[in-house]
């Protein structure tokens, strides 16, 4: 039996939660999604690293960062995303944007906290797998769909260990819908299956963190990130329908019976979904206000990771890893004649070993990131990344995704629970 695997089309996928589009990429088969939100627009401007920590704005994707944190601080990011798509028969180009993140955290003076809202994760996707059976001269073409995606709430907080250690913990509850359609059609049968089925999904999962600041000298600083995400569980509760039809080009016209699925009977009404724990690395060296460099890497066992209500042929999963260097550099951050001295200049670059393998072939990843911090009145900044990337290679099994995002963030800061002596 020889299997053909062949993308076809995209979908373009309406985010839940802010009705914005998020993804069209055919790779966010991938586990539960295309990650919308790996952190601040000013982190993933140096490659996603996670171990620089900035008192006046803090670092969502690292608790501990709470624990330094000295002022109120707003935050809000948004993407555009574009790609091109293309194999050895054919390309297209789709785009995306959405919100990336809403966040508020406050200083006290023993600790930190924060808390947000973020869509994690969306899926939109449409491929097709061909499986050709030499021994009955037929083919059994099968069509799969699906759009939706995970949103999270989070609530983290900070504090300081000693002067030099501090620990942070955040907690996500997870939720969202996935729908999916599928359609089974095969050679010499008049009629095919048509399934639309969905997912709702909740659950929670937990971030532990610690970074460790060793002082140098009076400038310099080194740095050490450790991050901890344990596997977690999210709750599935699904649904099906399925109908005959005579096309794939589905429509009211062409469905012709329905029957509910007794999903209870088959031990698939309620199913889980594994979150797998995460590591991640970082070190990094600094003159303080002045440059950092840091690099990461970062640590996912994803192999064990199945979908048991979403079954996709020449679909597997690995363990994934990537790695990332990035660096930052203020020409004179206390410059009151130059603007451009204290604008905030980012590069990074990461490559990722992705979790996900189609028809056996493993997929990667690769992407330049730059940015500029501008800043704004007081001690809030604009964030403006532009990140290009490749996933996947082109052939006649897979495709390949080039991509270009433009990231906007605003870091807002105030200071809040200090008595007023004038006004």
């Amino acid at each position: 039996m020889n299997k053909h695997f062949l993308i076809t089309a995209i979908l373009l996928y309406s985010s839940i939660l802010f009705s914005q589009t998020n993804t069209g990429s055919p790779y966010s088969i991938n586990e539960l999604g295309e990650i919308n939100f790996s952190g601040n627009v000013s982190n993933l401007s140096m490659g996603g690293i996670d171990v620089k920590i900035d008192s006046i704005e803090v670092n969502l994707n690292n608790p501990a960062s709470y624990a330094k944190l000295k002022t109120s601080n707003y935050l809000v990011g948004t993407f555009l995303k574009t790609s091109s798509i293309s194999n050895t028969i054919s390309s297209e180009n789709i785009s995306s944007a959405n919100i990336n993140y809403i966040a508020i955290a406050i200083p006290t003076k023993k600790f930190g906290f924060g808390f947000g809202v973020l869509p994690y994760s969306s899926t939109g996707f449409n491929l097709q797998t061909n499986q050709e059976f030499n021994d009955e001269n037929s083919i059994d073409t099968r069509l799969y769909a699906a759009n939706g995606g995970v949103n999270r709430v989070f609530l983290s907080i900070g504090f300081p260990l000693t002067k030099f250690l501090s620990f942070g913990l955040t907690s996500n509850y997870n939720f969202g819908k996935f729908e999916y359609e599928s359609f089974n059609l095969y050679e010499g049968v008049n009629y095919g299956i048509y399934s639309m089925s969905s997912s709702e999904i909740t659950g929670f999962n937990h971030q532990f963190s610690s970074n460790i600041d060793i002082p140098i000298n009076k400038k310099l600083k080194f740095n050490i990130l450790l991050s901890y995400s344990p596997s977690s569980v999210l709750k599935s509760v699904n649904l099906q329908d399925l109908y005959t039809s005579t096309t794939n080009l589905i429509n009211a016209n062409s469905l012709g019976d329905y029957v509910e699925v007794n999903l209870e009977e088959r031990g698939l009404r309620s199913t889980e979904l594994s979150v797998p724990k995460k590591y991640i690395y970082g070190v990094g060296l600094g003159d303080i206000n002045k440059w950092f460099i840091g690099a990461q890497i970062e640590k996912k066992f994803s192999s064990n990771f199945k979908n048991e209500f979403l079954d996709i042929n020449n679909v597997e999963y690995r363990d994934s890893e990537s790695i990332s260097i990035g660096a930052s550099y203020i020409p004179e951050y206390t410059s009151l004649t130059s603007f451009w001295k204290r604008v905030i200049y980012r590069f990074g670059i990461k490559n990722e070993k992705k979790s996900i393998i189609v028809n056996n072939l493993p997929i990667n990843q690769f992407s330049l990131n730059l940015g500029v911090g501008f800043p704004l009145a007081g001690l809030s900044k604009a964030n403006v990344g532009l990140e290009f990337g490749q996933i996947g290679e082109q052939n006649s099994l897979i495709v390949k995704e080039n991509y270009f995002s433009l990231r906007l963030g605003l870091s807002l800061n105030d200071i809040w629970f200090i008595r007023r002596k004038y006004n």
